[in-house]
Formats: C-alpha cells, sequence, structure tokens
C-alpha cells in the first residue's frame, strides 16, 4: 500500500464566542440559547455542533465534526451533531475504487432505495442489501465497506433513515472523538426561537421574502427566489404532508398547517440561523454551508436588522493511497498527433510537422483561391473528402495504431480521476488516516487559540 499524504485542511475560524449578554429580537441570547438546550435537554454548558445529510460523508465533511470536538474539549463544551433530516432522501449509495484490468474504476452499491420527494425523517430505516461483489479493491477498502454495513445493521431500528446512516457513520469515528449528542434538524422548529421567527415570518411574509430575495443576490444560484405576494407570498420552509412529501409554504398556507398540526421544516438559510443562534455558541459549517449563512446573514440584517452569530468553516481534502503508475506510463507517453486531428488529416501520421499536412493544405490553398460558390470550388471540395477518405484506408493501420494510443490515454485519465477522488466515503480510508486529520485539526485549534 502507498504511503498516504496528510490532508490538505481549510479552516476558517470565526473567533471568540458571540457575547451570550447580546441580545436579539428583545432578549438576550443567552435566554433564546438556555430554552434551546432546556427543549433537547442538553447540560446548561456552552455548545459546539455541525452537522451533515444522512450521506455517504467525505473526509471534508467529517472534518466539521472532528473540529467541532476539538473545540468541545478545548471549551469544555457540548459537542452536538445535527441531522439535516429535512432534505429529500435519495437512499444511500456508496462508491469505492476498483481495479480492473489494471484501471481504476468506481464501483458502487445501493444499501438503501430512494423514497422519492419524501424528507428523510420520513423514510424507514432499512436493512442494509449486502454487497454481492466488492472487485480488486484495497484490503483497507473492503474491510471499511464491511464496517459500514455492520454499522448500517448495528442502527437498523433507528427512528428512521436519516437516524440510522447518521449514527452508522459517527459509529466509525467513535473511537476518534466524544460522543456527540445527536439532534434532528426537524425537531429545530420546535425551540421556542424558531417559533418566535416563525410568528414574524407570518406576519411579515411580503417583508420577509422581498428581504430574501435580495440577500440572493449575493448567491443566486444558492436558492430559488420567493414569491412576494401579501399573506400568499412564499416562506423559506417546507410543509410536510401526510405522504412525507414537501410542500412549498405561504404565509396562508403555514397558518392551516399550524392549524393541522402538520410539520413545518426549515430550507437551509432558516435552519443556519436558528442554529447559529439559538442553540450553539459555535457552528460549523463546509464551503457550502458557507454560501448559504451569507444569503442567511443578508437577508436576517436586512428584514430583522440584526446579524445572526458569526461561524466557522472548516473542510479538508484527503485522498486514498492508491497506486497510479499505470496510469502515469500512459499519460507521460510521447504523443505527435491526436487519433482526431490524424483522422481529420490522415497524412499527419506521416509528419511531425503541426498544423495541416502539404497535401491537405495544398488542397486548402487552392480552393481559397477559386471563386466562391464556384462549380469548380465545390468539385475541389468534394475532390478533397474523397481524398480523406481514400488516405483513412490507405494509413488504417496507423489510424487504429493512434485510436487505440487515444483510448488508452482516456482510460488511464479517467483511472486517475478516479485514483485522485477526494469524495469516497470516510469509511475506505486505510486505519490511522482520519486520526490524523483529527490530529490535524486538534494542532490548528491550538495554533489559532480556538
Amino acid at each position: 500500500m502507498m504511503a498516504e499524504a496528510s490532508a490538505e485542511i481549510l479552516v476558517e475560524h470565526a473567533g471568540a464566542l458571540t457575547d451570550s449578554l447580546t441580545h436579539i429580537e428583545g432578549r438576550p441570547l443567552s435566554a433564546w440559547r438556555a430554552e434551546s438546550r432546556s427543549f433537547f435537554n442538553l447540560p446548561d454548558a456552552p455548545v459546539v455542533a455541525a452537522g451533515h445529510q444522512a450521506q455517504a460523508w467525505h473526509a471534508g465533511i467529517v472534518a466539521k465534526t472532528l473540529w467541532s470536538d476539538a473545540l468541545a474539549r478545548a471549551r469544555n463544551a457540548t459537542p452536538v451533531h445535527v441531522v439535516v433530516d429535512q432534505d429529500a432522501f435519495d437512499g444511500f449509495f456508496v462508491e469505492w475504487p476498483a481495479r480492473e484490468d489494471g484501471l481504476w474504476k468506481a464501483n458502487g452499491h445501493r444499501f438503501s432505495n430512494a423514497t422519492q420527494e419524501i424528507a428523510a425523517l420520513r423514510a424507514p430505516a432499512f436493512r442494509a442489501q449486502e454487497i454481492e461483489h466488492v472487485g480488486e479493491t484495497p484490503e483497507y477498502v473492503g474491510a471499511g465497506l464491511a464496517r459500514l454495513t455492520a454499522a448500517l445493521g448495528l442502527f437498523k431500528n433507528s427512528p428512521n433513515a436519516a437516524l440510522q446512516i447518521t449514527r452508522a457513520l459517527l459509529h466509525g469515528v467513535a473511537h476518534i472523538i466524544q460522543e456527540p449528542r445527536i439532534i434532528s434538524a426537524s425537531a429545530v422548529m420546535g425551540t421556542s426561537f424558531a417559533q418566535h421567527l416563525l410568528e414574524r415570518m407570518v406576519r411579515e411574509p411580503d417583508a420577509c421574502a422581498q428581504s430574501y430575495n435580495l440577500a440572493l443576490q449575493l448567491h443566486p444560484r444558492a436558492a430559488r427566489p420567493l414569491r412576494v405576494d401579501g399573506s400568499r407570498s412564499e416562506l423559506p420552509l417546507w410543509i410536510l404532508n401526510e405522504s412525507g412529501e414537501r410542500v412549498h409554504a405561504s404565509a396562508d398556507s403555514v397558518r392551516a398547517a399550524r392549524a393541522n398540526n402538520q410539520p413545518l421544516l426549515p430550507r437551509a438559510s432558516l435552519l443556519g440561523v436558528l442554529l447559529r443562534t439559538a442553540l450553539a455558541d459555535r457552528f460549523t459549517h463546509g464551503l457550502g454551508g458557507k454560501i448559504y449563512e451569507e444569503v442567511s446573514n443578508d437577508w436576517i440584517r436586512r428584514w430583522l436588522g440584526w446579524q445572526p452569530p458569526h461561524f466557522d468553516v472548516v473542510s479538508a481534502t484527503l485522498r486514498l493511497p492508491l497506486e497510479n503508475k499505470h496510469n502515469q506510463t500512459h499519460l507521460s507517453g510521447p504523443h505527435q498527433h491526436s487519433f482526431r486531428s490524424a483522422w481529420c488529416d490522415p497524412d499527419l501520421t506521416q509528419t511531425t510537422q503541426a498544423g495541416p499536412s502539404a497535401r491537405r493544405r495544398h488542397f486548402l490553398n487552392t480552393i481559397a483561391a477559386l471563386p466562391r460558390r464556384s462549380a469548380q470550388r465545390k468539385k475541389l471540395f468534394q475532390e478533397l473528402i474523397a481524398d480523406r477518405h481514400a488516405r483513412r484506408g490507405e494509413l488504417a493501420g496507423t489510424l487504429t495504431q493512434l485510436q487505440d494510443v487515444a483510448n488508452a490515454h482516456m482510460q488511464a485519465r479517467q483511472s486517475l480521476d478516479v485514483a485522485m477522488r477526494r469524495s469516497w466515503c470516510v469509511s475506505l480510508h486505510p486505519p490511522g488516516a482520519i486520526e490524523a486529520l483529527s490530529t490535524q485539526l486538534c494542532q490548528r485549534a491550538q495554533d489559532l487559540g480556538a
């Protein structure tokens, strides 16, 4: 096995925690947080948190949890993991590298099926489908897949698929971190602060939606703008219907949903505000979450006139130590002319010069000298095409060799892309790799005085 390189880590630390005496929405921040912690039965102590959807986390995602663990140890705080369970559940699919004819390819296995538009909190826990054929893969990858399968089975009685997957993945790093308290994003709507913001949204739907849309100008692709139409204005919420599907929410439909005790779920921009303000003394996002939160900050500032507490941004790139000599041999070989160029101009196979071959240049120059749309010009162009076809036949062996080289080059490039992926599930890394990543992040936390 090749030696695994150390991870490339990215840490944007926001510095000191927000003063809990700060007033937000007419009350001390400490009061909102105390009520949220009581709601979730958390200790009356600082909270540091991170979270993610129920999917195959790569090292960059787990880095958020490792960073939160480092902060929790340094500040004697409670670590919390938030299960983002309001997203549509796409099943649980894991890929891994396998060698075939000397090349790396990605094999995949679906442990559970998708539930279309059903929110993850309504997707039932599942019996993990066994992997029938792993293929030729490093021993540590096969062992990681076996551990992940066993962990999914260990938590098969979880209330839903989102919690099952989250618990299984956290189980894989349980020997590195303190056990975090797990809460669901859907449950955050039950906190007093969430209910307070909900009341304001329903009372001020136009202002809420307009401010949200203006904030989206920072990152237009982060989300779809909300409809602004009085009491029919959209709000950054989902309504969960009886089938478990998420339905867009307006002020009117939210009132009706509350009257019927239908669950309301926060969209990403609202969830971040709730977590940063009323739950965690410090929340850690990845690079994607940073974009949402920049929109959220501008939205809340425009709408309510205050700034949500700061957040940290953490990510990491950690690749598997996969052998790449075969790929590098094919990619570093000499290439005089590509197959595509030679197919268009077969006589390039007979020369090392760049540009059109002498034979093709003669045709092109003669054609260019003839009057446009003339019969002679058309006839000579047809002769050029016929000549190219004939030369392809005469040089078929050479062209076939070039095509083989091109195919080998393409396969080597695809193999290298697979080998260099940063998105393999964290369970697949060799022993000690995630521990080393944790050590790096702990050291960075110490260096920053976090």
